[in-house]
């Protein structure tokens, strides 16, 4: 065994690896992203070509391609192992019983339940699906996209999928943990008379399915989804991201829609970095997912009361998450779908077009208000401040002019606002979940730790600390560690010396701001002069700290 995973160490290129889930950037010799393991602004995630390893120094997480695949996939080794051998192209001794594991049963046994979902789609009927293939080419998929996403039919037949698979050697009970069948009195089939959209995996693996009414019939939902199994979580998966990633990676874009059928005519129409949450509300596990790949969000939801409603709620975890977020607001169609059924250029043009987040809120408000009224700046300081709160501060300057400009009202009164406003959401960096035992180190503390440790490590460059942070910074704390793994020449290190001085210097200047806002609170009512002071002084210190 250990020869086989020496050679899948040497057939895999760790920078590939890791660059085919997230968004890495060139530092030196070495490679930095966002930690896909804590929630960070600032990249702590390394990767190091020349020693094919990758450390965080935020979250304190590393190890080699096999420990990255076993975190980043929630795999045990076994399945990890697998995973980056089919990469590799490797074989496994197929004697090896560590591989034969639950999971890898329940993968075989849906890949198998879509076959047979595929070849009913092109049979007659009445088991067959015909009738519904039409539907779909007249819903505007192409033949090429409908065997792209491997759609398939179920008929109305109540045990037609289980049968098949008993004669496949499956069981009943693995039928049932994988979703497949429902057990009353006896088993019968989950999927009946519907179309189905198989959904899978980041890998393109087979994990759960989608059915749609087909035909209509009454008194029935119109989809019904596989449950929670073994193989599929909803709040983790994102339908056609499997399809989608690289194009997303490679534009650090990524549109989301909300069906399946949005998803695959906008990839059919042109718009390939998109995927879709299924009709449900989006999670922070999803958006964890996406944000090792992308930067921009760009949400497409149904022009209507309760998709107004969805975007909302998706917009603020995704500012949470770090995101630039735009909406797609208008393009004059029930939905992408129908957009791309019509003409690509419809969609792609909306897609283009995405509202700033801010602008979508001040629309929305706008729609019912008109902006001089007393209602308006109500449903400002309820719904919009909170969002100007979450922003990085290099747009808060811009889009506090712009709403001062709509609402016909001073900067400084929005300034004195969004000192005092609860951001929809935190800013802090530190990981969701925490040991009670270990706590996780601040940002700050991390810097000043690199910023220390390359001193150490390179004593010609600690003429280039700032005598301003020099002063400050806590000695007890240096470490080599860092400049000992990542930094491999003196120019390297002077390079991210430069990098975490000015960030520091960021998170300095952001404790001031916390305690301006905390000062302003307290004298709201008393001088008016005082107020006016700190107002003015958080407004400089927020206008230094874009300028970092």
């Amino acid at each position: 065994m250990s020869s086989q995973v020496e050679e899948i160490k040497s057939r895999i290129d760790i920078v590939e690896l890791i660059g085919s889930y997230l968004k890495l950037q060139k530092a030196g010799a070495n490679f930095k992203a966002s930690c896909p393991f804590h929630n960070e602004r600032t990249p702590s995630f390394n990767v190091s070509p020349a020693r094919q390893i990758w450390h965080c120094f935020g979250c304190g997480k590393g190890g080699d391609i096999f420990t990255f695949v076993q975190e980043i996939e929630g795999a045990e080794f076994p399945e990890a192992l697998k995973t980056l051998a089919e990469r590799a192209g490797v074989e496994l001794h197929p004697e090896d019983p560590n591989l034969r594991s639950e999971k890898n049963r329940l993968f075989q046994l849906m890949e198998e339940a879509a076959k047979f979902f595929e070849s009913n789609l092109a049979a007659k009927p009445p088991s067959g699906g015909l009738i519904a293939l039409a539907y779909l080419k007249n819903r505007g998929l192409a033949d090429e996209t409908v065997r792209e996403f491997r759609l398939g039919y179920a008929s109305e037949e109540w045990r037609a999928l289980s049968q098949h698979l008993a004669t496949k050697g499956f069981q009943f009970s693995e039928m049932e943990k994988a979703g497949l069948v429902i057990k009353r009195s006896e088993y019968f089939d989950r999927f009946r008379g519907r179309i189905i959209f198989p959904i899978f995996d980041y890998n393109g693996r087979v994990i759960a399915f989608g059915g749609r009414i087909f035909p209509e019939r009454e008194n029935e939902a119109k989809y019904v989804n596989s449950p929670e199994t073994p193989l599929y979580q909803k709040s983790l998966t994102l339908y056609g991201l499997n399809k989608s990633k690289q194009e997303i990676l490679k534009k650090s874009e990524c549109v989301l829609v909300e069906g399946y059928m949005d998803m695959i005519m906008s990839w059919q129409g042109g718009i390939k970095n998109v995927v879709a949450s299924s009709g449900t509300a989006l999670t922070e596990g999803q958006l964890k997912i996406l944000r090792r790949l992308s930067e921009k969000l760009i949400a497409a939801f149904d022009l209507d009361e309760a998709g107004e409603g969805a975007a909302k709620r998706g917009i603020t975890l995704a500012l949470g998450a770090g995101f630039d977020v735009r909406v797609v607001a208008r393009y004059g169609f029930k939905d992408p779908a129908d957009a791309v059924a019509k003409d690509p250029k419809i969609w792609r043009s909306a897609v283009d077009g995405a509202e700033h987040i801010v602008k979508f809120y001040m629309n929305s408000i706008f729609k019912k208000y008109s902006p001089e009224t007393f209602e308006a700046k109500r449903e400002v300081q309820k719904t919009l401040l909170p969002v100007l709160a979450s922003l990085p501060e290099l747009e808060l300057a811009h889009w506090i002019r712009e709403t001062s400009g709509a609402l016909n009202i001073k900067e400084e009164a929005l300034w004195s606002a969004i000192a005092k406003a609860q951001p929809l959401v935190s800013k802090a960096e530190e990981p969701a979940e925490k040991s009670a035992a270990a706590p996780q180190p601040s940002r700050k503390s991390l810097l000043e730790g690199r910023i220390l440790g390359i001193a150490a490590m390179y004593p010609s460059l600690v003429d280039k600390v700032d005598p301003v942070l020099d002063a400050i910074l806590p000695k007890e704390n240096r470490t080599a560690f860092f400049a000992e793994l990542f930094l491999n020449t003196v120019s390297e290190a002077e390079v991210e010396l430069v990098s975490c001085q000015k960030e520091l210097k960021k998170e300095y200047i952001k404790e001031k701001l916390s305690k301006l806002s905390l000062e302003v609170a307290r004298k709201e009512k008393g001088s008016e002069k005082e107020v006016d002071d700190l107002l003015l002084e958080f407004k400089k210190l927020t206008e230094e700290l874009s300028r970092l």
